[in-house]
């Protein structure tokens, strides 16, 4: 068929034809100046079939028809301005977004289609799921007839179900897609009124084919569609039935179509794929199914109409876990990811010894600390030996927030003064005075910004600050810095991460901070290092990060890692910095140091010691970062770190450095996709940084690194 002869004649298009798959009608790519659909409709077919096609395009909204309806040699013919992208089925990544958005495009168009009428629509189809019973005559057919009974078994009553005119095709053929983007839902060949979810049922049913775990997929585009059109109960309680009923119509259709036209490899395009979906899909019991799709996006709308609205959630799409181990966490599905982001769980997810402990003290006898109790004075013994001297006074808390902010009126108890000097991009807890020394917030959105007391030093950055990384002197440079703002001013204290953590994870370039606490103590001020990320042995080579720097703090600020997720704060200091907070006001803090949070951090003492977790981070942590330096990708500007503690800082360009913010939001949704959980900090939010719990191994590292290969470049 001469397809651009006939565009030529109709339409004075000049173009190039390419025929299309179909499975009724020809149809035509046309390319020229312009691109555009040449649709040739199938031998006696109904013009009222494609007005209602043109008459659903126009109520949508849609400007696509490029062509009214023409005649041609006894057949009808029209045109359609061509949408660029690709198609779903030729897209290798189908990430969380991608199918978010594509649910959310859907549930708009069938909203829009609730208000579409045309006599066309209420028609004989054999898509339309409410008529599915007629593969029961082809079942002998198929490869498996007792498979497909059995989903004809489970097929729900649709009758009390809202009913609308319905897409009714969107297979993964149909969709357009761009990046994680929905350009265009297409060919309306198959609208017809009928329950308004087998829209979505149809949808999922190709969402699964060729997936690993199809009900997350599904649970993805559900959760983009729920979220523009509520879903009803019962609707709810029918969608997974029904996805199994448009898989069993499809590979039934296959069947059937094979018999008809042995040689037209269309009609069995996704025959393969529909019954490997159908059979994994069809061993998931129906409630359990119906729980994972929807568990969630209850437990989100709980979250958002009892919890505060700047309380974040991770990833484009919302994790739901209820169990870790060791270095994973499951969801409520059981899948497994890989946990390369959290390192509160020092030793691992739910260690049995640390869980133990914690359970046979909390069954014993939790009070406070003005009874005598063992657990506080061996875990202050334990902990001071792993310190310098003369850290050797410890003080009991439950966060690192708590700690910090002690920490703050020990030095200024001490000095007597007020002034504090702070990192810039630096975070070191929620309260409202650790806010105030917190640049990362009080700069950042919704910040008051800088009280008069704080003084804002420049990170020592060696890889996109003032002084690089081949400059010798960078660390005595940037120290600098410090001693200027002590020109001017007496400070109580200055304090900072030692390696900064939400600051981009940063080493020190060498001789910093020795340079910075000797001035600091010239100057009358007390230098307090805030070790909640690094400290405890996660740096492999050091147990603290102030050593790396052949430097001794003032005061020690530990948390969140010490009692491996149990409640658990530390403050450790001088003698003399002791006796000067010993001014007669009491401290008290009622949970501080209670018997069960010691117990829990007695316990991680021991394991990290027993397991030899420090030196696992040293050798782990030393093959993953040649590992990732290694890896070849342009957007990969820098690695750095030690141990377990690195961070991969991702750019635009090598040369001017421009940060890729949007590509590493991009990047750590896609490794949530694979099954690895990441996170960036940063000034720019460009850095994914990598925190695992100390049991990581090479096998989890060289995991990571394939699949971040995989999704850099994509």
């Amino acid at each position: 068929m001469d397809a651009a002869r006939i565009a030529k004649e109709l339409y004075g298009v000049d173009a190039i034809a390419t025929r299309l798959h179909g499975e009724f009608d020809d149809n035509f790519h046309l390319q020229g100046s312009s691109e555009y659909i040449l649709k040739i409709m199938r031998e006696g077919c109904d013009p009222a079939f494609v007005e209602m096609q043109c008459a659903a395009l126009e109520h949508l909204g849609e400007k696509r028809i490029a062509g009214g309806i023409r005649e041609y040699d006894g057949r009808i013919v029209w045109m359609l301005h061509w949408v660029p992208g690709k198609l779903l089925a030729e897209t290798e990544v189908h990430s969380a977004r991608l199918l978010r958005n594509y649910g959310r495009l859907l549930a708009r168009q069938d909203a829009k289609l609730a208000t579409f009428g045309h006599l066309s629509t209420h028609r004989e189809l054999k898509w339309d799921l409410k008529r599915a019973f007629w593969i029961r005559d082809y079942l002998h057919l198929t490869a498996d007839p007792a498979l497909i009974e059995k989903v004809l078994a489970m097929a729900p009553d649709l009758t009390p179900l809202r009913h609308s005119v319905i897409h009714g095709d969107a297979n993964d053929h149909n969709v357009v897609v761009q990046g994680d983007e929905v350009r265009a839902i297409i060919d309306f060949g198959d609208l017809h009124y009928t329950a308004t979810i087998c829209e979505l049922a149809i949808a999922s049913a190709y969402v699964a084919l060729n997936k690993k775990d199809p009900l997350t997929a599904i649970a993805h585009l559900v959760s983009g569609y729920h979220a523009e059109m509520p879903l009803e109960e019962a609707e709810k309680d029918a969608l997974f039935p029904l996805i199994l009923l448009r898989l069993a119509v499809s590979v039934v259709n296959s069947a059937h179509r094979k018999t008809l036209y042995p040689d037209d490899s269309y009609i069995t395009v996704s025959e393969k794929a529909a019954w490997a979906a159908l059979r994994t899909l069809s061993e998931v019991d129906p409630r359990l199914a119906r729980g994972l799709l929807f568990s969630k996006e209850e437990t989100l709308a709980m979250r958002r109409r009892y919890l505060g609205g700047n309380l974040s959630i991770s990833y484009d799409e919302p994790l739901k876990i209820v169990r870790g181990w060791k270095q994973f966490l499951y969801d409520e599905a059981g899948r497994e990811y890989l946990d390369v982001y959290n390192n509160v769980p020092l030793v691992g997810h739910s260690h049995p010894r640390v869980v133990e402990a914690v359970h046979r003290q909390m069954a014993l006898l939790n009070t406070n600390t003005r009874y005598l109790h063992d657990n506080i004075v061996l875990f202050a013994e334990k902990l001071t030996e792993k310190l310098p001297a003369p850290l050797r006074i410890c003080y009991f808390l439950n966060s690192a927030s708590e700690a910090n902010e002690l920490a703050l009126r020990m030095a200024r108890a001490h000095t007597r003064r007020e002034d504090v000097i702070v990192l810039d991009a630096a975070y070191h807890g929620n309260t409202t005075t650790l806010i105030d020394i917190s640049p990362y917030k009080f700069n950042g959105p919704g910040g008051n910004g800088k009280k008069p007391w704080v003084h804002i030093a420049p990170i020592p950055d060696d890889y996109r600050g003032v002084y690089k990384r081949d400059d010798p002197q960078a660390g005595p440079k940037y120290a600098r810095h410090v001693a200027e703002i002590l020109d001017r001013v007496k400070p109580a204290a200055y304090i900072a991460e030692s390696l900064p953590s939400v600051g981009g994870q940063i080493v020190f370039p060498p001789g910093y901070l020795n340079d910075v606490y000797k001035s600091v103590r010239e100057a009358g001020g007390v230098c307090i290092a805030d070790e909640v990320q690094v400290g405890f042995g996660r740096l492999g080579r050091f147990f603290w990060g102030f050593q790396m720097q052949h430097a001794t703090p003032d005061i020690v600020v530990l948390g969140k890692p010490i009692g491996n997720g149990f409640p658990l704060g530390a403050v450790i200091t001088t003698a003399e910095i002791a006796a000067s907070f010993d001014n007669g006001m009491e401290f008290f803090s009622t949970f501080g140091g209670n018997p069960v949070a010691c117990a829990a951090g007695l316990a991680v003492l021991e394991v990290l010691e027993e397991e030899g977790l420090q030196e696992n981070a040293r050798v782990v942590g030393d093959y993953w970062m040649s590992a990732l330096r290694a890896l070849d990708r342009e957007m990969i500007g820098d690695v750095r770190g030690s141990g377990l503690f690195l961070g991969i800082e991702l750019v635009r360009d090598r040369t001017t450095l421009e940060p890729a913010t949007t590509e590493a939001s991009r990047i750590v949704n896609r490794l949530r996709d694979q099954g690895i959980l990441a996170g960036t900090d940063g000034p720019h939010h460009n850095v994914i940084k990598l925190r695992p719990p100390l049991c990581f191994t090479k096998e989890d590292a060289d995991r990571f690194v394939g699949v971040l290969g995989e999704v850099v470049q994509v």
